[in-house]
């Protein structure tokens, strides 16, 4: 095998397919992208962690097909590095070394046999249906701060969709204490045939949420245990997750009887600025709410107290409800609305955030106690 690439655009490809690669495991292998070079001119790579599979190719000078496995993370490392524009890779089959050159600098990288690279099914007869590729990352992107990591067991480490009665499809994430989820219409996937629900695992979320920041074409499908997204350029396939979503329903209040709206160009930034005297200790943000007046008070121990008042139009009941400054901070980052409306019913039930310009996103935070 040898060929010769354009630095740039390996860089592009090798940033894409690592996080797909198993960084804790025994299998050195799943460390491993397999590259293979084809007489086509051609490059491709792979890469799995045995849930998650990820392929994509490019253009290259290939003077000599072939294929092996090299350390994902330590190629990148190497072409981040060097200045030159084109790299020049052979492989020494014989020793078991990539031979990595550009100018006057040179590498040798252990490989492991592409033999021993586990197979990926590129699901080459599976149907795919185009679907709309910004409605499908608006909804990732609106629901993957809220999806718990997997060490954190006692919440389901996935986002949900399922269709609703009136013919939409929801995304749904809850990391315990807070919930979000973003109702699309179902007409934004045309023809594509959905369980009454599935859970994608949080990685292939992710992954999924990066390929659709470069691309506007995207075919969707189901395998029988198994969610497939192709592009234009790439493939990806992961493993579903075989668990139960809590019944996030009966959480959401029916009737919110207290509102009220605040610009977000005003709210954004006050919680900023009072967020600066939290810690992962005392991370909290108290929302005191009286007549025609929004409060935001937060304090530390060791770092001292903030407190910032807002204009606002109420004239309900006064409460005082505190919510994780962070978790409200991302939640009101996630929404495309210039105005932010917080719903409530008392101070022992979860406070709602909408945005009225993004109608199709809600999000519920359940309250500290202070």
């Amino acid at each position: 095998m040898k060929f010769q690439v354009e630095k740039a655009n390996l860089v592009q490809v090798l940033q894409r397919i690592q996080s797909a690669t198993e960084k804790k495991t025994t299998m050195p292998i799943l460390n491993n992208c397999l590259i293979k070079a084809s007489g086509e001119g051609l490059l491709e790579f792979s890469a799995t962690d045995l849930e998650l599979s990820l392929w994509t190719e490019m253009a290259a000078q290939v003077a000599m097909e072939g294929k092996t496995t090299v350390s994902a993370r330590k190629l990148l490392e190497i072409v981040r590095e060097v200045p030159q524009n084109t790299i020049s890779f052979e492989l020494d089959a014989v020793r078991g070394r990539l031979l990595v050159k550009a100018g006057r600098s040179r590498f040798e990288l252990s490989t492991i046999a592409a033999e021993d690279f586990p197979n990926i099914d590129l699901y080459q007869d599976l149907p795919l249906t185009s679907c709309d590729a910004e409605v499908l990352r608006k909804a990732l992107q609106k629901t993957l701060y809220c999806i718990p990591m997997e060490e954190e067991s006692f919440a389901t480490p996935g986002l949900l969709w399922h269709g609703t009665e009136d013919s939409n499809l929801r995304f749904v994430s809850s990391d315990g204490h807070r919930l979000s989820y973003y109702e699309v219409p179902a007409s934004a996937f045309p023809g594509f045939q959905m369980p009454v629900e599935i859970i994608v695992p949080r990685k292939a979320v992710q992954e999924m949420h990066r390929l659709l920041e470069k691309e506007s074409e995207v075919s969707i499908g189901m395998g029988e245990k198994s969610l497939v997204l192709r592009t234009p350029g790439a493939f990806l396939s992961t493993l579903l997750l075989e668990a139960e979503f809590p019944e996030y329903e009966n959480i959401i209040p029916a009737e919110r009887p207290y509102a009220i709206s605040v610009p977000t160009e005003i709210l954004f930034p006050a919680l900023k600025r009072v967020a600066l005297v939290t810690d992962t200790s005392y991370r909290y943000v108290k929302l005191n709410i009286g007549k025609n007046s929004l409060e935001l008070q937060s304090g530390n121990p060791e770092l001292g107290n903030a407190n910032e008042i807002i204009d606002i139009d109420y004239d309900g009941a006064d409460i005082s409800i505190a919510f994780n400054v962070k978790y409200v901070m991302e939640s009101i980052s996630a929404m495309e609305s210039e105005t932010i409306r917080f719903e409530w019913v008392d101070d022992g039930h979860g406070g709602i955030f909408l945005g009225p310009e993004d109608p199709g996103y809600f999000s519920l935070i359940m309250p500290m106690v202070v």
